[in-house]
């Protein structure tokens, strides 16, 4: 294995703060299935992450993107401005994770050159995705380039899974940014997560190895894997 360490920066050079997803989805969890069952649920996913807490990483080269076509029943919506999402997708998002938080959260992601990638079926809102150019949102595993794009934060909502909406959109995502000129992509997901692991194998996504990270005063500490 090999480690490396290095400081991190964001978009531009600045570091990006704000909550972390895993809090507005855990107190959105703890609103819709109360204090015990959120417990139960703490205490597999724990049990997940100490048998399998490293990350996966993937990359796609922009470049040779080979392009793909959403079915008739899809359309994506790219979101740049907080104003843009509607109160009907607002409270579609108040499903999953807490909306005043992700009301904040998601104006700082904006504020920083995020979008927000809706996807629709029959017109009917059943996920949605993030990328940020040029930067990642916390401390990352390497520094991206300028023209690099990191994708993040995907959901689809519970009764729409399983129907490869996920891959659909990722793959869609890649093609409109490998026609902005956009040189490469990058992507990753936990070695626990085998739903997200087998969409990821449904997109143009490549993997690239394993790594654990630790962030020590200001500074990123990465241990990789194969």
């Amino acid at each position: 294995m090999k480690t490396h360490t290095g400081s991190f920066s964001g978009e531009a050079g600045a570091r990006i703060s704000y909550p972390p997803d895993w809090i507005l989805r855990l107190t959105g969890y703890i609103k819709r299935h109360g204090f015990r069952r959120t417990l139960g649920h703490a205490a597999s996913v724990m049990l997940r992450g100490m048998l399998k807490n490293g990350r996966i990483l993937y990359y796609c080269d922009l470049r040779t993107h080979p392009g793909a076509s959403l079915a008739d029943d899809l359309t994506v919506e790219r979101k740049e401005l907080l104003e843009d999402i509607s109160e009907r997708d607002w409270n579609q998002i108040a499903t999953v994770m807490n909306l005043k938080l992700a009301r904040r959260n998601y104006a700082k992601r904006f504020s920083s050159g995020a979008s927000m990638w809706l996807i629709r079926s029959q017109g009917k809102f059943v996920g949605y995705g993030w990328t940020l150019p040029g930067g990642t949102i916390e401390p990352h595993y390497y520094l991206l380039g300028k023209e690099d794009v990191h994708f993040f934060d995907f959901m689809i909502f519970p009764e729409w899974r399983g129907r490869h909406i996920n891959s659909s959109l990722v793959n869609h995502i890649l093609c409109q940014l490998a026609a902005e000129g956009k040189v490469r992509a990058y992507i990753e997901t936990s070695e626990w997560n085998d739903s997200e692991i087998r969409s990821l194998r449904r997109t143009s996504f490549l993997r690239m190895g394993s790594a654990r990270k630790a962030v020590l005063l200001g500074r990123v500490f990465v241990l990789w894997g194969k």
